[in-house]
């Protein structure tokens, strides 16, 4: 192998060792939602949940807000075990050094048809300790549009 290509690959292994490994949005352990006769869709909650700016907005939801916030036409509370999310900004002010927060579970309340961005709320620990964040998310589609509620 000549020499420039050994350099190359060995520039493209460390490079590839360099690279983030975000953790993948697993299943929620659990869902409540308010979608009528559809389901919700898991994609579309990982898209929500990825989809948003990274900043705090300035607002300390109750746990009754949050259910009454996503009760309305079309929400939905999923339930994790301290899933990773990637959010370097959010998670340092939250106590963590990785950027990784940690949801334990995020409320997508429905949104306006002509609306560009949405307020959803996320249930994270912070320094060990359980509270209710608000945050914005840039992907508005509705997240309860798939198939129909077995009975």
């Amino acid at each position: 192998m000549p020499r420039l290509t050994r350099g190359v690959a060995l520039a493209l292994s460390l490079a590839a060792g360099c690279a983030p490994n975000a953790p993948r949005i697993g299943p929620p352990v659990r869902l409540r939602a308010w979608c009528g006769t559809l389901e919700p869709r898991p994609t579309g909650l990982y898209s929500v949940m990825s989809s948003t700016d990274d900043r705090l907005l300035d607002e300390s939801p109750t746990a009754a807000e949050v259910e009454r916030a996503a009760a309305r036409d079309d929400g939905v509370i999923a339930y994790f075990h301290a899933q990773l999310l990637a959010l370097p900004r959010v998670s340092q002010a939250l106590g963590e050094s990785d950027g990784y927060a940690r949801v334990d579970a995020v409320a997508v309340p429905p949104v306006a048809d002509d609306a560009t961005s949405r307020r959803i709320f996320l249930l994270v620990r912070d320094r060990g300790q359980e509270r209710w964040i608000a945050m914005n998310a840039y992907d508005t589609a509705d997240v309860c549009v798939e198939g129909r509620r077995q009975p």
